[in-house]
């Protein structure tokens, strides 16, 4: 599981629904939320937790795209499997990891310190209260 340490900047809500936008060192985040607990507000320190399997990875990324958490990332590690890879990441926000497929893999040509975009779905992220 992927953890960054982020700040809730904005929180804004609709019935039972919330968007919740996060400063992640810099990196500006969002995330889906339903029934948001009341010790999450404005100003809060986190947790933002997310799969490995939920991190798509792009290289040359330019233009727009649905995912609400794009950023950028280097390569620092490439864990080759015989179907799937474990692709390490360091961003302004901390490090990560991705598993993508092996085809994924050769058909970008990533390689070790590539610079990749990282793209994450706002509904993939989860929090964490810190004590």
């Amino acid at each position: 599981m992927n953890r960054l340490s982020a700040v809730i900047s904005s929180i804004v809500r609709h019935e039972s629904l919330c968007l919740l936008e996060l400063d992640a060192s810099g990196i500006k985040l969002e995330m889906l939320l339903f029934d948001l607990q009341p010790f999450f507000r404005t100003g809060s320190s986190v947790q933002v937790l997310f799969k490995e399997t939920e991190v798509a990875l792009a290289k040359r990324f330019t233009g727009e795209t649905s995912f609400s958490n794009c950023f950028p990332a280097i390569i620092t590690a490439i864990k080759n499997g015989s179907i799937l890879a474990e692709i390490s990441l360091q961003s302004k926000a901390g490090s990560m990891e991705s598993i993508i497929t092996m085809k994924a893999v050769k058909r970008l040509g990533l390689q070790l310190h590539d610079e990749v975009t990282v793209l994450v779905k706002a509904s993939q992220l989860s929090l964490e209260a810190l004590p």
